[in-house]
């Protein structure tokens, strides 16, 4: 049988759906809890999170939770040539602390964006007085990998986890077709650019025709590039496939930043699966995706 159920969280629809033989209601509760459990401690929002209290004090104690996302966020910013930054802040070009509002000002200031120069000594951080840490979407695609070991290790071998379009499916059952994941259209919301057959994987989109603004006549989206402090509309769409979906997103919204030259070179040496949109809506780069049955259309 088939059992689904969404929650609203990490300000994202987020979706589990597992098909098995028993009621899976109780492993599918817990499973919202570890996003739940994320969101409260990691929140740019929550005055009580541990993130916010940071970086307003500056320093403090913090979980062996915190210290294992800063490590594995610091081992991407190297891995990325710094392309994946958590200490950017979005607020500075423009980006409102109620995107909603339409408050929107460009504000950049002297921010330090050097992870390096963080101190961490056990369970104590220190930041710099121009640093904020972020990991608010990072966690997101942490969750989704905690989420996909906890129902494994509670064997259940056929589900999809669908957090803000960070997808992960794991799927064993041979009476069962492969589940079909869907990369929208950057240029018309009502198509689909493209199919692909997906099984013990994680996909994850990032874009730049979503969440945009402008600020005296020019337009921004929510991922900058940490060298320059600009956006990049040379790419509308970039989809990776990894078996983590953290590094799968962290790799897709570092390329955006790259831009197209640095992106496709920096994927090239990597031994993963890609599709990259350019704006132009004609030329896209797609790497070794024959095995996912990647139908264009």
């Amino acid at each position: 049988m088939q059992y689904t159920k969404s929650q609203f969280l990490m300000w994202t629809d987020v979706t589990i759906n597992v098909n098995s033989i028993n009621n899976p209601s109780e492993y599918i509760y817990n499973s919202f809890s570890i996003f739940y459990s994320l969101e409260k401690e990691f929140s740019r929002f929550l005055d009580s999170s541990e993130l916010f209290l940071l970086n307003n004090s500056k320093e403090m104690k913090v979980s062996s939770r915190f210290i294992d996302i800063f490590n594995i966020s610091k081992s991407l910013n190297d891995d990325t040539n710094h392309y994946f930054n958590p200490l950017v802040n979005l607020s500075n070009i423009g980006y409102s602390s109620d995107f909603w509002k339409g408050l929107f000002e460009k504000k950049w200031d002297t921010q330090n964006l050097d992870l390096n120069t963080i101190l961490v000594i056990w369970d104590f951080i220190s930041l710099n007085k121009e640093q904020n840490l972020d990991f608010w979407w990072f966690v997101k695609w942490y969750a989704v990998d905690m989420v996909s070991k906890y129902l494994v290790d509670n064997w259940f071998n056929d589900f999809i986890i669908n957090a803000g379009w960070d997808i992960y499916i794991w799927w064993d059952n041979q009476y069962w077709k492969t589940p079909v994941v869907a990369i929208d259209s950057p240029f018309n919301p009502a198509y689909i650019f493209a199919t692909l057959e997906l099984s013990n994987q994680a996909i994850s989109t990032s874009w730049t025709y979503k969440r945009n603004w402008k600020i005296n006549d020019k337009w921004y989206h929510h991922i900058i590039d940490p060298i320059t402090k600009e956006n990049n509309y040379e790419i509308v769409s970039v989809s990776i496939i990894h078996e983590k979906c953290y590094i799968a997103d962290a790799y897709a919204t570092a390329c955006i930043a790259m831009w197209i030259e640095k992106s496709i070179q920096f994927l090239s040496q990597k031994n993963i699966d890609w599709v990259i949109i350019w704006s132009d809506g004609k030329v896209y780069e797609i790497w070794n995706m024959s095995e996912y049955n990647l139908e264009i259309i």
